[in-house]
C-alpha cells in the first residue's frame, strides 16, 4: 500500500529548506482536503505552530537580505535567466542541429525553470543540479552546440560565490539573532507534520483494505505521492549538500509491480 515515507529525519534540513519543506506539505494537504477526509483537528495546530515558524523564518530572512546577499543572487540568477532565454529561442532557429540541441536541453531544463523564484537554499540546491546536468556526456554536446559553455561555467561559479557569501552571512545572523526561537518550535512543527501524515496514511490503509472506495484511493494516493515527492526531492537536496545520507526510498509510482509467489490476489503494482 502507499504510505507517506515517515522515517525521514527532517532534522537534518537548514532553516531555509525546512521552511520550505513544511509550506509544500500545507500546500499539498490543503484544509479543504483535511476536511472532507475529517483530520482538519489535526491540520489545524500544524498550520499554527508552521505560521510561528514562518515569523521566526522571515525575521532571520530579512537580516540576510543585505546588498550584498541580494546583488550575488542577482548575478546568479541573471546566468541562469541567460541560458534559459537562449535554450528558449533555439527551439525556433531554422538549423535543425541547433534546435534538435534545444528540444533536449529544454527537456532536462524543464524541472529548474522557477530557480530563481524560489528561497534562497532551494535556488541554489536547484542550480547547483542544474549546473552538475549541463556538463554531464551526452548532454554538454547540446550545450556547446548553443555556445553555453562558457555561460554554465560562470552561472556554476556565481552559484558558488552566492553560497560562500550567503552560508557566512547566515552564520553570522544565527549567532546574534532568535535561532534558539527556530530551534525550539522545528521539532512541534515536525511532530505535528507527522501526526497529520500518520493519519493520512491510515485512511489510505483503511479505504484500501475495507472501505474499498476508488474516489478516495485517488485523491488520498494522488496527496501521498506528492507528499513523497517533496520528500525525495529534499533528501536529494540534502545529499548533494553533504548533511544527509542518499535516499533509500522510492515513491510507490516509481517501484516495480510485486509478483506473487503462489495462491492468493497479487500486490497492486506501484505500491509498498
Amino acid at each position: 500500500m502507499k504510505q507517506i515515507n515517515l522515517k525521514f529525519d527532517l532534522s537534518r534540513a537548514r532553516n531555509a529548506e525546512h521552511y520550505q519543506f513544511h509550506s509544500d506539505i500545507l500546500r499539498i494537504i490543503t484544509l479543504d482536503f483535511a476536511t472532507e477526509q475529517g483530520i482538519e483537528t489535526l491540520r489545524t495546530p500544524y498550520q499554527e505552530l508552521f505560521d510561528t515558524e514562518n515569523t521566526c523564518y522571515l525575521r532571520n530572512a530579512k537580516l540576510q537580505d543585505t546588498p550584498e546577499v541580494e546583488a550575488a543572487d542577482k548575478t546568479r540568477d541573471n546566468l541562469f535567466l541567460y541560458v534559459s532565454q537562449t535554450i528558449t529561442t533555439g527551439l525556433l532557429c531554422p538549423i535543425e542541429a541547433t534546435a534538435t540541441a534545444a528540444k533536449r536541453l529544454d527537456y532536462h531544463l524543464a524541472p529548474y525553470k522557477d530557480a530563481p523564484r524560489l528561497t534562497y537554499a532551494a535556488n541554489t540546491a536547484a542550480v547547483t543540479d542544474f549546473v552538475d546536468k549541463m556538463q554531464q556526456e551526452g548532454i554538454k554536446e547540446d550545450v556547446a552546440t548553443l555556445g553555453l559553455t562558457a555561460v554554465i561555467t560562470q552561472l556554476g561559479e556565481a552559484n558558488k560565490a552566492f553560497n560562500d557569501l550567503y552560508s557566512g552571512r547566515s552564520a553570522e545572523v544565527l549567532a546574534r539573532t532568535t535561532s534558539d526561537n527556530m530551534k525550539s518550535i522545528r521539532p512541534k512543527v515536525d511532530d505535528a507534520y507527522k501526526e497529520l501524515a500518520s493519519a493520512v496514511n491510515a485512511l489510505y490503509q483503511v479505504n484500501f483494505l475495507v472501505t474499498k472506495s476508488s474516489d478516495k484511493e485517488t485523491s488520498i494516493g494522488a496527496v501521498i505521492d506528492e507528499v513523497n515527492a517533496i520528500i525525495l526531492q529534499l533528501q536529494n537536496t540534502l545529499s548533494r549538500a553533504g548533511v544527509g545520507p542518499k535516499p533509500n526510498f522510492t515513491p510507490a509510482d516509481k517501484q516495480e509491480p510485486s509478483t506473487p509467489s503462489g495462491g492468493g490476489e497479487e500486490e497492486r503494482p506501484g505500491e509498498l
